[in-house]
């Protein structure tokens, strides 16, 4: 990915996107992909995992990624925010369907995956474990003591995220058998939407893809890979790599 700085970008006219460099961060991914599949061009602007990145706080009053910033609109930062931006400026092809229903369950979907306390925040409060458990250099540990300071990881927490996980994608493959049994590949409807984006972004958090098409930092690889105690019904990897090969790119990039 071409970064460029938040001061080439923020005076420039359509679409700037702010994304974390160097992780496959799924928030990131997929809001880049959001607008990739629609064909929405953007210019992806760079942003530093758990830095303070104090010129896009300036511009955009944020220091995390994404943030979408379209034209002289004001910033959007949440994944609901960045799929309804996405679906204004190129309303086909659609990632939300037209039904009510339907729509309300892909946004549902992507609540368990992507909203505070879903399956992601469980994930992320298990790879501070891990990270902590990985060195007593204090020099390694502050990464993972800023995580778990902006995230509320403690004891009790980190606990609960392996049920948490558990329930997550024991529900996600039910749901899964449930459209298979009715003829579809897709987490929702006959067709593709936003929930099996989001998905394909956020089972990297699950089971990282092969260094040739997630070529991550090693030393996150780990982290990112599932414990063997959170098990989780393979088709579950079987539907992310379905929706990579039909609807999105791959290597991914970051």
């Amino acid at each position: 990915m071409d970064y460029v700085k938040v001061e080439d970008a923020r005076d420039k006219p359509g679409l700037r996107l702010a994304l974390t460099m160097g992780v496959p961060g799924p928030w990131s991914q997929a809001a880049k992909y959001l607008f990739e599949y629609k064909d929405i061009p953007f210019m992806p602007v760079g942003q530093v995992g758990t830095q303070d990145n104090p010129e896009l706080f300036d511009w955009t009053g944020h220091r995390n990624a994404p943030v979408a910033v379209f034209e002289g609109e004001a910033p959007r930062v949440g994944w609901y925010e960045i799929i309804m931006l996405a679906e204004r400026i190129a309303p086909t092809p659609r990632l939300l369907p037209k039904d009510l229903v339907a729509r309300a369950v892909t946004i549902g979907l992507i609540a368990e995956m992507a909203a505070p306390g879903g399956f992601a925040w469980q994930r992320r409060l298990q790879m501070v474990d891990v990270m902590y458990a990985a060195s007593d250099d204090p020099k390694a540990r502050k990464r993972p003591d800023i995580l778990a300071a902006r995230y509320g990881h403690n004891r009790a927490a980190a606990d609960q995220s392996h049920q948490a996980c558990s329930e997550f994608l024991n529900g996600l493959a039910a749901h899964l058998k449930f459209q298979a049994a009715r003829g579809s590949d897709y987490l929702v409807g006959d067709s593709f939407t936003a929930a099996d984006l989001y998905w394909a972004c956020f089972s990297q958090l699950l089971m990282p893809m092969a260094d040739d098409l997630n070529p991550m930092p090693e030393r996150l690889r780990g982290p990112y890979t599932a414990p063997e105690t959170l098990t989780f019904d393979p088709m579950l990897i079987i539907h992310r790599n379905t929706m990579y090969e039909r609807h999105l790119s791959l290597p991914l990039e970051f």
